[in-house]
């Protein structure tokens, strides 16, 4: 059965070297990585510090000598928070102390040596804590998740249930490590025994990154640009995430042979809950297996299962998320069967006495020519206490824009300007930040006074 994964008794990739030692795991620019050779540049990574609580924190770039430092340090007994490099100094201070984490690995000072003496192997206890992913920190320091293998496996196989992902497919790492979405690839990796491509993705480069992969993970603007040129023969399925998904780009995808699914995931879960074909219905599908679904009295979205966190890590010390359900702040429903997101409940405000949920008008002028990608925020408004405004990321005309706007929303809800997203804020992730956009605005409009 597809979505029944493998009950590894040691570490997958010590599995997966002794099943197969000489199929290939990675592939690198140029070159291919054998299962066993992986399994030997795993085990000449030094014995890593070790403090007294087994809690570490890596730099994460998406490169193999990181991937490797990784795996060592799972397999020696360590648990890890991957961090961001691009953090701030103070940042980076304000996330460890809040976790009670004290020692920073970087890979690129660890130095692989057939000479040094070989670390133990530490049993695989798929129960135990092994993984931390910060959340998005939309609002306060970013906390961090922590995961067990168990819990990583379970939403790989899950995926599997609906998206096809054989052994003799290659996901492509597009994705940050030190974001759910990225290490979520590597547990697919990892379970199915596949492959995975480790290449530069930025920009112009995912292209030719993409040759030779079957899978991916992108969010729409990355697979805009992709299909702006020759499609990469062998991509058959990708994973989109991060923003809605207009319909005219998926059916553009399909008509290529590209495979598109979406879905609606969350850190605490492991990233993906639940999950379909896009088909252009503002719906995100039905939850996958290993995962449970249901709504509060006000709507919210209430997740647990085999997938879910053990807890933050805060002080040093585990703080469970809940005694069952996990309530996610987003609000949904059922439509035909699938999930449908309302909107986060922190990003909804009132103008002139309406409830207003920004993602609601972003699906519903989504489908505007020219548009990547739309958000909705507030600004304050003396007569109405707050009005919607429009951020636009593609070539669209901002007056033909607003009157569209108008033409299929009811008053409270058009956006009463568009502005163009600017570039600096394209490029701190696969998300484009609420937060960042608000504080943009708010400046934005501080000028113009």
């Amino acid at each position: 059965m597809a979505g029944t994964p493998i009950s590894f008794d040691t570490w997958p990739w010590l599995y997966w070297g002794e099943v197969k030692p000489q199929h290939t795991a990675l592939f690198l620019e140029g070159e291919a990585i054998s299962w066993q050779r992986l399994v030997s540049d795993i085990s000449n990574i030094p014995i890593l510090p070790k403090p007294k609580s087994r809690y570490v924190a890596i730099l994460s770039q998406n490169d193999y000598q990181t991937l490797l430092v990784i795996l060592a340090a799972w397999q020696q007994g360590l648990k890890t928070l991957l961090i961001n490099p691009a953090f701030s100094p103070a940042l980076q201070k304000e996330v460890l102390e809040k976790a009670g984490i004290e020692m920073v690995i970087d890979p690129r000072v660890v130095f692989p040596s057939s000479e040094w003496p070989q670390s133990n192997v530490m049993p695989f206890d798929t129960q135990d804590i092994l993984t931390l992913v910060l959340t998005s920190g939309s609002t306060g320091t970013p906390k961090a998740v922590t995961h067990n293998a168990n819990a990583h496996l379970a939403s790989a196989s899950g995926l599997f249930s609906l998206l096809p992902f054989s052994e003799s497919d290659c996901w492509l790492l597009s994705l940050p490590l030190f974001h759910v979405s990225g290490l979520a690839i590597i547990w697919r990796w990892l379970q199915r025994g596949a492959a995975l491509k480790i290449a530069d993705t930025k920009g112009d480069a995912l292209r030719s990154a993409l040759e030779g992969v079957t899978h991916a993970s992108l969010v729409p603007m990355q697979l805009q640009r992709l299909l702006q040129g020759e499609r990469p023969a062998s991509l058959t399925s990708v994973l989109l995430g991060g923003a809605v998904i207009p319909q005219a780009l998926v059916d553009e995808a399909e008509a290529k042979g590209i495979g598109c699914w979406c879905g609606y995931g969350m850190t605490e879960m492991a990233s993906t809950i639940t999950a379909k074909r896009a088909d252009g219905c503002f719906s995100v599908g039905r939850p996958l297996p290993h995962r449970e679904l249901m709504f509060s009295s006000l709507g919210e979205i209430m997740v647990k299962g085999d997938t879910l966190s053990s807890g933050y890590l805060i002080g040093g010390m585990l703080e469970p998320l809940s005694d069952g359900w996990f309530a996610t702040k987003d609000k949904g429903e059922w439509v035909e069967g699938e999930l449908r997101i309302l909107g986060r409940l922190d990003n909804m405000f009132i103008c002139g006495g309406e409830n207003v949920q920004p993602e609601s008008i972003e699906r519903v002028l989504s489908g505007f020519e020219g548009i990547e990608q739309l958000f909705i925020l507030p600004v304050a408004d003396d007569k109405w206490g707050q009005v919607p405004v429009a951020l636009v990321m593609g070539n669209v005309n901002q007056g033909n824009f607003l009157a569209y706007a108008k033409s299929l929303l009811p008053p409270h809800q058009v956006p009463k300007a568009a502005y163009s997203i600017p570039k600096h804020l394209l490029d701190g992730g696969i998300k484009i930040s609420r937060r960042a956009l608000a504080d943009w605005l708010a400046n934005e409009k501080l000028a113009q006074r």
